[in-house]
């Protein structure tokens, strides 16, 4: 009955674990991500798409039509009373917002991964300690150890996919440097038409994606030059390249 006891204990212990980390795998799986990666996963189509296309143009003059309508600048029968800067502006508000989320829910992860570890590191030492006076056998405190390690584990490295989990605030302060620039590059006579103003709200995004963010500090990182000290008398001689400061810029 011990032995029995035993391996129920363990058997709960591998089920609970199970379950965590499937938990953690189907929150973030969703069929239009699936859907997104399987069509693109070889890039783009070498032949245009007539029906895609199209689409795509509609998808664009719907952004700029539902700017203009909402912020009072463009009339219901599609005539423009304000300017295509003031429509960017207002696109690039709207940007702002999502890219706000985004990095906030980076930050969020960034505690939850952080939680779950610790979480994990007390339920396999309080597992231990709990097995260990009932003279558990070496090999049941062995699985449940595994078990535990392969969860920590897969926890680690389900959070890490995602962009710079570990340094969020960094993350958050960089971007919004980069669509300031961006932002203030931009004037009155640049963003004249509806094309250019969709551009412009487009590359404003795209500041924000995982892949940009993570060029740009990787660019800023190979770019920067090394400082070295030599010791001179009483040590405060120093010759060499000192580092300047890694510059951000962003390019219309």
């Amino acid at each position: 009955m011990k032995g029995l006891g035993r391996n129920s204990g363990t058997r709960t212990t591998l089920l609970g674990c199970t379950l965590f980390l499937l938990a953690g795998v189907m929150a973030g799986c969703s069929s239009a991500d699936f859907k997104r990666i399987v069509s693109g996963r070889w890039g783009l189509d070498p032949a245009l798409n007539p029906v895609e296309f199209n689409n795509v143009i509609h998808d664009q003059r719907l952004v700029l039509q539902y700017i203009g309508q909402e912020a009072g600048l463009i009339t219901s029968d599609g005539t423009v009373v304000g300017s295509w800067y003031t429509v960017a502006q207002w696109g690039f508000n709207v940007g702002r917002q999502d890219c706000e989320v985004y990095l906030n829910t980076l930050y969020r992860l960034n505690r939850e991964k952080q939680r779950n570890d610790s979480a994990l590191s007390a339920l396999a030492a309080g597992s231990a300690a709990i097995l260990t006076p009932t003279h558990a056998s070496a090999q049941s405190l062995s699985i449940v150890a595994a078990a535990f390690g392969l969860t920590t584990a897969i926890n680690d490295a389900a959070f890490q996919s995602y962009l710079f989990t570990e340094a969020p605030g960094l993350i958050a302060n960089k971007v919004k440097d980069l669509q300031d620039v961006y932002q203030k590059s931009l004037t009155q006579a640049s963003i004249a038409t509806a094309d250019q103003a969709y551009s412009a709200i487009q590359h404003y995004y795209s500041i924000c994606l995982p892949e940009s963010i993570e060029g740009v500090l990787l660019e800023a990182v190979a770019s920067s030059t090394a400082k070295v000290k030599t010791g001179g008398q009483n040590g405060t001689q120093t010759t060499g390249t000192v580092a300047s400061a890694p510059k951000l810029t962003v390019s219309q």
